[in-house]
């Protein structure tokens, strides 16, 4: 039964929370159940939240919530009666994390018929209900860019390599009817046989029948929210009310080294604490960090870098989330990862992301097995796939609990159904969004539409593509990033980009000069690890 006055929240029936009793003790002792206020509010990835009755009404407010991020909140009359078997009568407030226990729990009251199977997941057509706009594809107009920085310092200085400069192409598409959309191109965009000739007289609303590069797909999709007069993330909204306000983290990392550049700046662990304290100033509560320079050159081990980390989480304090990366043109090997994996454990890390690739399902006893060594610790993952047959198993094994596929790389469409399918089994999209203002543009909309929708990534080192491609570009303010209601993805590009930003032709990859045959070595030792799964 619902309760209006309670925050609309349902009440647990008793014999299902008598079901769920035995599991919580073993969930307490997992870690995957957390107890009280303060912890569930920092909790990430929460499957439920059970509250005690009598709870404060503002409180039960609060947890209702998250139920639009998937959390299922119920009221527990008395929540004793669950918390008791992990011998605790104390509290009045429990959230469970996602994974096999909350799997588990969901499966126990599904079959034992006490609860419905959670409304979840949409099989409708993507723009069924919208209402087809006749519009005609008239040019589709491709520019690359570049940006280098003028003093000759470095993008990136990260493992063994450097990255000189950054390179993007601009899509547009433009119709008859005078509507123009834009998209990401990357670094070498996709270029089909006779160009885009096949795309001339096309409507753009038949986005999910032309199989389109990324750019082509995310530029349709500005059209058509330009056509209909509504933003994007509302027109992938198909049964459920979106969330203009999209929490993005704070992405660096990759300009700190282990050794003295000799020119008066911080290294080290210094250095690495200068810049997340940088972020925590400009309101961004959570930093994910690649690990420094080339760790051979310069001894480094997982037991030196879980020293920096706990110099790291000192500096920051314990309310401030960190997530650390795969290293730079490397790869971690599981015997690093194991021994990784306690220390920031022990340290409150929120996320690993994928140390070892998402090389396939050879990985996934691996992975399992290093999740077992980090219960507190979420595995991220997912840059590398690039669909939703592809991404699938790893959503379904619950080897990753938040997915990073990027709108960028695969598109809007594609990735909506991989939303839906996360959605489905509880699991969170977290986009990958590393190259551009034009990445994030799509990303934001994305989070903001899909109900598994939780975080963005918000780039931070040195690149003039974050706000110089776009007159009013999107900026994050204490952490999160605001959508307007315009029609489309509601930015529009400076006139003069392309002039801005001359595309400068080459690699922007290099072996660090510092060490030059690193890079080498690195490539032969990603190659062992990758060949190990196949």
């Amino acid at each position: 039964m619902k309760d209006n006055n309670r925050g609309d929240v349902e009440e647990l029936p008793p014999a299902a929370a008598a079901q769920l009793a035995s599991l919580v003790g073993i969930g307490c002792q997992s870690g995957d159940v957390i107890m009280g206020l303060s912890s569930v509010r920092r909790g990430r990835g929460l499957a439920f939240v059970f509250v005690d009755a009598g709870i404060a009404p503002g409180t039960l407010a609060e947890m209702a919530r998250l139920r639009p991020s998937g959390t299922q909140v119920y009221r527990v009359s008395p929540l004793s009666q669950m918390t008791e078997a992990a011998g605790r009568n104390d509290v009045f407030i429990m959230g469970v994390k996602s994974g096999s226990l909350a799997d588990g729990m969901r499966a126990k009251l599904e079959r034992a018929a006490l609860l419905k199977p959670a409304a979840r997941g949409s099989f409708t057509h993507l723009l069924e209900g919208i209402t087809r706009e006749h519009l005609t594809i008239s040019e589709v107009r491709i520019t690359p860019i570049s940006y280098k920085p003028e003093d000759g310092s470095y993008v990136h200085e990260c493992g063994p390599v450097v990255l000189t400069k950054c390179d993007e192409t601009v899509v547009e598409i433009f119709t008859d009817q005078g509507l123009v959309g834009i998209g990401p191109g990357g670094a070498r965009p996709v270029l089909g046989p006779g160009g885009y000739d096949h795309l001339i007289g096309r409507n753009p609303f038949d986005v999910e029948l032309m199989a389109l590069s990324p750019g082509l797909d995310v530029a349709c999709w500005d059209l058509i929210g330009k056509a209909t007069g509504m933003p994007v993330y509302r027109l992938l909204a198909t049964d459920h009310e979106p969330d203009p306000r999209v929490k993005a983290y704070a992405s660096g990392g990759v300009n700190w080294t282990y050794f003295d550049k000799k020119d008066g700046s911080a290294y080290g662990a210094e250095a690495l604490i200068e810049e997340a304290l940088r972020y925590k100033e400009m309101g961004f509560d959570t930093f994910k960090w690649r690990p420094g320079t080339d760790w051979e050159e310069d001894g480094i081990t997982p037991a030196v870098l879980g020293e920096i980390c706990r110099k790291l989480r000192e500096a920051v304090g314990p309310d401030f989330d960190l997530g650390l990366e795969k290293k730079g043109y490397d790869t971690w090997t599981m015997e690093e990862c194991l021994e990784m994996a306690p220390i920031i454990n022990e340290l409150g890390f929120l996320f690993f992301e994928q140390p070892m690739g998402d090389v396939g399902e050879a990985q996934f006893d691996d992975y399992l097995r290093l999740k077992e060594q980090m219960p507190q610790v979420m595995l991220w993952g997912g840059e590398g796939l690039g669909s939703t047959s592809e991404i699938r198993p790893w959503i379904v094994q619950g080897i990753y609990d938040a997915l990073q596929t990027d709108c960028h790389r695969i598109g809007v469409t594609e990735n909506w159904y991989i939303g839906r399918v996360a959605d489905y089994y509880g699991r969170k999209m977290v986009m990958h969004n590393w190259n551009s203002g034009l990445g994030t543009m799509c990303n934001v909309h994305y989070i903001a539409g899909v109900p598994s929708g939780h975080m963005v990534e918000f780039f931070l080192y040195p690149n003039e593509f974050r706000y110089g491609l776009f007159t009013e570009p999107m900026r994050a303010q204490d952490g999160y990033i605001t959508l307007s209601d315009k029609p489309g993805f509601g930015l529009e590009l400076v006139e003069d980009f392309a002039t801005r930003f001359p595309h400068i032709p080459g690699t922007n990859t290099l072996a660090n000069p510092r060490y030059p045959h690193a890079w080498e070595r690195a490539a032969v030792r990603s190659k062992a690890v990758v060949d190990g799964y196949k």
